[in-house]
């Protein structure tokens, strides 16, 4: 059977071969020369195309370094070459049986002219193309190209970070699928977003499903909406920062907007390109915490200064009793759980596109593929993506536009994520570490059951509590289910219309359908609770879906009004319409953790998280916006932009909001006097401008007074109340900008410099869910509370030192400086959160003239090292006395919280500044500790090309911003059972004098009792830090290494992320997130998922 097999394919060969010298037989070589026709000099890699009569490209060549080209083909009547070279008009030559062929390129100083403009960067605000050197407003562009080979994650957002001047990019944590809080000129909002707007070739990108798209408690950049947009997919991105570059996208835009542009297909034969990217993450090494034994001397050590003797038939956990075998042996190991819970990392990233067309049709489609695998054992991300652009030109007047996507996600986490913003991480951390992972039984045996107890030392799962409890975090990590699941298609369809040449209408319109599922699952089995209890296989099902519809109507203007002069225009109307729905079940008592559906037989009742919940909602914007920019001698630019926004989220007397927007430039390089400095000064421009942005609220019926049902009846019938105010009287958030900026541009655009200046206020700021008496029926509601401002400047320094044949380095650098000030705040605002008198709390409060993210605290002053270091002393030092009921004089004792609490501090206690030396530890005593917003921002990095090597790096840092460090402080406070870091082993144990104390020394053990870890400057670090965020070696092979390959271009590169972090930070990363919809919960590390060092292996190839 083989051997006929074998004949039968040879034979089906050879039976192809004549056709094969046939086809072959039939194809002419084409041969040429492109020179310029001014000096006849050959002008390498121009651009040859055989197109036939329908306008299609046939086949395709590039010249040489002498300008000959060379291409195989079978040439039929009406073929023409098709020749392209910057500077140069095109030129176009019938073949008519010809075979060589010398084409003389013309000069022409218009399309000169455009190529430099080009070069300068064409920025395009989404709905005009503007050209950089004439843009009145601040707005900068990146190319992927520049940062294609740093990108590692699914989204462009990380290989943005540090790039742009004024762009704040934060990664709160490292699990797969988490996305970054971006920040552009500061943080606008109190609790509401303060993320930017996100457009995708000129289209509104939604990010949310609903206005309470955080699944359970996440945060905003805990899901990102980015990651449906393939990084490989991406040609550019423009932040448009100040009001002027922003209000033509009105009330949405306040926050900046980040502008997307896909990449699109060009005049080409076919070309087919494939990318690969393969990275290994190492696993975090995580906070050294005790083993069990270590963990157990230190317990019973806090017990015994506590008061408390140990008893072991009290606390058998830490007998360590042989004759006791069940807890010799579950408690009497020594686990690293952060270990047990983490792992190496691996991301696998593919991309294949096609892309090519004629004058008729251009096309490009790509397909992409990605699949990570936490650091963090039960997290990963699988990502399918598809995108599809087609350009369409029925005739010189209309073409037609269309882009389609759909995305497929899968993300998966630990099941504690849902109900908090932590992973297990957090509890692998503090768990006892003498416990066992698995559970060994009462004859010592190993089971292989996780050992996860109804109750230990440190407590227990709570059903009731939304944060849950204790728990064995392998389990959890490996038994708990927390999946989400979204799919996103997008259709963009664009119809353009030019009745005349400077008149073009354009109609577009957007269809965008997103749909998440979130399935959770809690078992048994990390929790150890009984089997009849509602926690037990808890099951959460949640769907959220949204529909949403836009379109526009652009009527762009673009009139030649000399050589003097020149003007665009643009009027338009848009309408956005969103439809939402949610709905959710929750069940508890499942018969198994195999079946975790909650449309298996399960409770749906006895609790309140318990049952089946539905919701929908709906938010309509309509908008009517003018733009205008005139020109005036290449020299004075002004440009003007008016619009107004009805949204359907407001009452009907705030219902409309206007935004309009004045900007200008002075090119004072082109006035006359300066012509004696043109011969290195290309550009030096003075630009201003100001404008107004609005913010809507984010509930979509807050003026319309809803009702909700109650959760029972009364004669069989349900009732209804009133759910909330009716809020008539909620007006636009309103955000005005002013701005001056200086754009310097200089030897050949070797050395170019922006300079920004901007003050940004923000009226009327939004705070939802204010806290209200009971008395009025409700007991919170959204008011416009106040006024904030940001004040900053922004420098980026661009610099090509070094251009030659062979070589070409660059050096970026950008910094940004951006100070927040609350101006003005209602009296309803709650002004202070935190309690003095407990442990583990700082001081939040809003000061008028301050910042956002302000600690106040305690000032530590180390440990009291014996018994005469606990009296109280004046201003001069000296110990202050009083006299006992015995008429003795005695030294007064330092106490904290007197006279309420009078707690009196011992030897091996926290030492606290006594700030007005009163012998008492007090409000009185709290100061100003730092601030968590940063003093200044930016990256910088060089670009080294040699032939055909690449070497590149990039470095980020902030500088100037506090961190609250909560892991140290739960990590060293030695106040209960969790387990604590190596750092406790040098606490104190004995009386000390002032010469033989250690420097480090901690406070003493001290179980539940003492102050010894109140909110102080002693967790209070410096967040500054520069990280050497990636490293990049890449080679390129040139043409004629391809030559006998089928490939037309080829690139490896190998990429390192996160190789290195300099900072005085004693926590895992110094990188914390600023996102948060607490106002007073900023600056917070608690040890998530830290950053992995990611080194990447990619292959470009295209064919």
């Amino acid at each position: 059977m083989k051997k006929f097999f074998n004949k039968y394919i040879i034979l089906i060969c050879l039976c192809c071969i004549p056709g094969l010298i046939s086809a072959q037989g039939g194809k002419t070589m084409l041969r040429g020369v492109v020179v310029a026709a001014l000096d006849q000099m050959g002008l390498p890699a121009a651009n040859v195309l055989l197109m036939n009569k329908d306008e299609r490209v046939v086949s395709y060549a590039t010249t040489d370094l002498d300008g000959n080209f060379s291409l195989l083909a079978e040439p039929k009547a009406g073929d023409k070459l098709v020749v392209s070279y910057t500077g140069y008009k095109k030129q176009t030559v019938l073949v008519k049986g010809n075979t060589t062929f010398k084409i003389e390129m013309q000069d022409d100083s218009v399309v000169l002219e455009e190529a430099v403009v080009t070069a300068q960067r064409t920025v395009n605000n989404g709905m005009l193309s503007i050209n950089e050197r004439d843009l009145t407003t601040s707005a900068t562009r990146i190319s992927i190209a520049d940062i294609a080979d740093n990108m590692v994650g699914a989204g462009v957002d990380d290989a943005l970070q540090g790039r742009i001047a004024g762009v704040d990019i934060v990664a709160g944590t490292g699990a797969p699928g988490a996305g970054m809080s971006i920040r552009i000129r500061g943080t606008t909002s109190i609790n509401g977003s303060s993320q930017p707007l996100i457009v995708v070739d000129g289209f509104p990108y939604e990010t949310e499903i609903s206005s309470d798209f955080d699944f359970a408690t996440a945060d905003e950049e805990q899901y990102s909406q980015m990651l449906n947009i393939s990084p490989d997919d991406i040609k550019e991105i423009t932040v448009l920062k100040d009001a002027a570059a922003t209000a033509i996208w009105g009330s949405r835009a306040a926050n900046g907007v980040l502008q997307i542009t896909t990449k699109r297909g060009t005049i080409s034969k076919p070309r087919v390109s494939y990318t690969m990217k393969g990275t290994w993450s190492k696993r975090p090494e995580g906070i050294p915490t005790l083993s069990g034994d270590q963990y157990s001397t230190m317990i019973q050590e806090a017990m015994l200064n506590s008061g408390t003797l140990y008893n072991p038939s009290s606390y058998p956990e830490f007998a360590y009793d042989v004759n006791q075998p069940y807890y010799f042996y579950n408690y009497g190991q020594n686990t690293a759980w952060f270990r047990e819970v983490t792992q190496n990392g691996m991301i696998q990233d593919h991309n294949i596109s096609i892309s090519g067309g004629g004058s008729k049709a251009q096309y490009r489609a790509s397909v992409g593929y990605f699949d990570q695998k936490g650091t963090t054992i039960g997290t990963d991300y699988t990502r399918i993506s598809s995108r599809l652009n087609i350009d369409y030109n029925v005739s010189e007047k209309i073409k037609f536009q269309a882009n389609m996507s759909y995305t497929h996600g899968e993300n998966n986490r630990n099941y504690i994520s849902y109900l908090q913003s932590k992973d297990v991480g957090d509890m692998a951390y503090t768990r006892m570490p003498n416990m066992s992972i698995y559970e060994y039984n009462q004859l010592g045996i190993l089971t292989g059951n996780y050992f996860s107890p109804l109750n230990s030392p440190q407590g227990s799962w709570s059903s009731t509590s939304s944060s849950g409890g204790i728990y064995n975090p392998v389990a959890m990590a490996n038994e708990g289910l927390y999946i989400l699941t979204s799919d996103r298609i997008t259709s963009n369809l664009s119809l353009v219309y030019r009745p005349l040449e400077w008149v073009r209408y354009q109609f577009d319109v957007s269809l965008d359908i997103l749909n998440d599922k979130t399935k959770a699952f809690l078992p048994q089995t990390a929790t150890g609770r009984p089997w009849n209890e509602i926690s037990v296989n808890r099951s959460d099902d949640v769907d959220q879906e949204a529909f949403v519809m836009q379109t526009f109507n652009k009527l762009i203007l673009t009139p030649n009004l000399g050589k003097d002069h020149s003007f665009q225009g643009l009027l338009g109307i848009t309408t956005y319409d969103k439809s939402s729905g949610s709905y959710k079940a929750t069940t508890g008592n499942n018969a198994s953790p195999y079946l975790q559906d909650p449309s298996n037989p399960s409770r749906v009742t006895g609790q309140t998280i318990l049952g089946v919940f539905s919701g929908s909602s709906q938010n309509r914007l309509v908008s009517f916006f003018g733009n205008a920019q005139y020109g005036l001698l290449d020299r004075y630019i002004i440009a003007a932009n008016l619009r107004a926004d009805g949204s359907s989220r407001f009452g009907a007397s705030y219902r409309w909001g206007t935004f309009p927007s004045l900007s200008a430039r002075w090119r004072f390089s082109g006035e006359p006097f300066m012509r004696s400095l043109s011969s290195f000064l290309d550009e030096f421009s003075f630009r201003a401008s100001y404008g107004v942005n609005g913010a809507q609220p984010k509930s979509d019926f807050g003026h319309i007074s809803t009702y909700n049902i109650y959760n029972y009846t009364y004669l069989g019938e349900s009732g209804v109340y009133p759910g909330n105010l009716e809020l008539i009287d909620l007006r636009w958030e309103k955000t005005i900008q002013s701005n001056f900026g200086i754009n310097f541009a200089a030897f050949k655009n070797r050395v170019n410099i922006d300079f920004e200046l901007y003050k940004k206020r923000t009226n009327d700021l939004f705070f939802y869910g204010l806290t209200i008496p009971s008395s009025t029926g409700f007991t919170k509601v959204d008011m416009n509370v106040g006024i904030m401002d940001n004040l900053g400047w922004e420098l980026s320094v661009n610099t090509t030192p070094i251009r030659s044949k062979n070589w070409t380095v660059n050096l970026n650098f950008n910094i940004a400086r951006n100070q927040n000030y609350i101006r003005e705040i209602s009296e309803q605002y709650p002004m202070e959160k935190g309690v003095s008198t407990a442990n583990g709390q700082y001081i939040r409060r809003f000061e008028i003239d301050q910042s956002l993210g302000s600690f106040y605290g305690y000032m530590y002053d180390g440990v009291y090292l014996n018994k005469e270091q606990t009296a109280a002393r004046d201003k001069s030092g000296n110990i202050i006395y009083t006299y006992n009921n015995k008429n003795e004089k005695i030294p007064v004792q330092m106490r904290f919280g007197y006279p309420s609490i009078d707690y009196e501090f011992q030897p091996g206690d926290a030492r606290y500044k006594d700030i007005n030396n009163d012998g008492n530890i007090d409000y009185l005593d709290i100061v100003y500790l730092g601030n968590a917003t940063p003093l200044f921002t930016g990256g910088f990095g060089p670009t080294v090309k040699y032939k055909n090597f690449n070497l590149s790096m990039f470095f980020n840092f902030r500088y100037g911003n506090d961190i609250a460090n909560s892991a140290k402080m739960n990590l060293e406070k030695m106040y209960n059972f969790d387990n604590q870091s190596m750092a406790v082993l040098k606490r104190w144990r004995h009386p000390y004098t002032e010469e033989d104390s250690p420097g480090d020394l901690l406070p003493r053990a001290l179980y539940g009792k003492g102050y010894n870890y109140l909110g102080s400057d002693r967790f209070i670090e410096d967040g500054s830090f520069l990280r050497f965020k990636s490293l990049t070696l890449k080679y390129n092979f040139n043409r004629k290494q391809l030559d006998k390959t089928l490939l037309q271009e080829c690139s490896l590169w190998l990429t390192m992320n996160n190789l290195y972090v300099w900072t005085n930070y004693t926590g895992l990363d110094p990188e914390v997130s600023v996102g948060s919809s607490d106002p007073f919960g900023t600056g917070y590390d608690n040890a998530r998922t830290p950053r992995s060092k990611d080194f990447t292996f990619g292959v470009t190839v295209t064919f």
